[in-house]
C-alpha cells in the first residue's frame, strides 16, 4: 500500500518571535503538513506546534535542526549529530549544511564525514532533505556557484535522484534580488526493489 505525505523543509532562519512562530504553526496546519524539516533552529523550547509532535537539536554551533510530525506517525529511531546539524528519523534525513564560501572545505567534510553516522545501514526507502548551502551543478543558480563534490559523490553513491521539478520553479531562493539558487531541495530513493 502507497502513502502520500505532505513534506515541507524549511530554513527558519533562527526565528524565535512568538508572532513568526505562530505564523509558521498557523502555516503547517492551515496545509494540513504531516512532516516539516526545519533547519536554523535556535531555541528548541519556544518550538512548539500544538496537535503535533516536536523534536529538536540544536548542537554546539548554536543552530539546528527540527522536525514536526502529525502523532500518528511513529518515528522509532532519532539520532542527532553533535552540531546538531542533522536528525536522521527512520529514513528520511534533515540537513542543516555550513554555509558560505568561506566554509566550503567545513561543509565538503559535512557531506564525506558527518553525515555517515546518520545513514542507515541496510537499503531503505531513504529522504535526505533540507538546507543543503550549496548547489549540485552550475544551473542551479545564477550567481556564485557554491557547488559540492562531496554531496554529489554522497548522492551517486546512495543512488539518489533528486527531487525537485524545475518546470515548475527553477529555484528555491532567491538570495539578493539578483542571485538565484536552487540549494533547499529534498533527494531521495524511494523505491529500493
Amino acid at each position: 500500500m502507497r502513502y502520500t505525505y505532505r513534506i515541507i523543509t524549511l530554513n527558519i532562519n533562527g526565528i524565535e518571535n512568538q508572532t513568526r512562530l505562530h505564523m509558521l504553526e498557523d502555516f503547517i496546519k492551515r496545509h494540513d503538513i504531516d512532516i516539516a524539516l526545519l533547519q536554523e533552529v535556535t531555541d528548541e523550547d519556544k518550538l512548539t506546534c500544538r496537535g503535533y509532535h516536536v523534536t529538536a537539536k540544536v548542537g554546539i554551533t548554536g543552530r539546528g535542526t527540527a522536525s514536526i510530525h502529525k502523532p500518528h506517525l511513529e518515528f522509532q529511531r532519532i539520532e542527532h549529530i553533535p552540531s546538531g546539524r542533522g536528525i536522521d528519523e527512520t529514513c528520511i534525513i534533515n540537513i542543516y549544511a555550513p554555509s558560505g564560501t568561506a566554509k566550503r572545505t567545513e561543509r565538503e567534510e559535512f557531506f564525506s564525514v558527518d553525515i555517515l553516522g546518520l545513514l542507515p545501514l541496510r537499503p531503505i526507502q531513504l529522504i535526505i532533505a533540507g538546507d543543503f548551502n550549496c548547489v549540485l551543478n552550475n544551473k542551479d543558480c545564477t550567481g556564485q556557484r557554491t557547488n559540492s563534490q562531496a554531496l554529489r559523490t554522497l548522492i551517486n553513491g546512495l543512488k539518489l535522484k533528486d527531487a525537485w521539478d524545475p518546470n515548475i520553479n527553477p529555484y528555491s531562493l532567491n538570495s539578493n534580488g539578483s542571485d538565484t539558487y536552487r540549494q533547499d531541495v529534498p533527494i531521495g530513493r524511494l523505491d529500493t526493489s
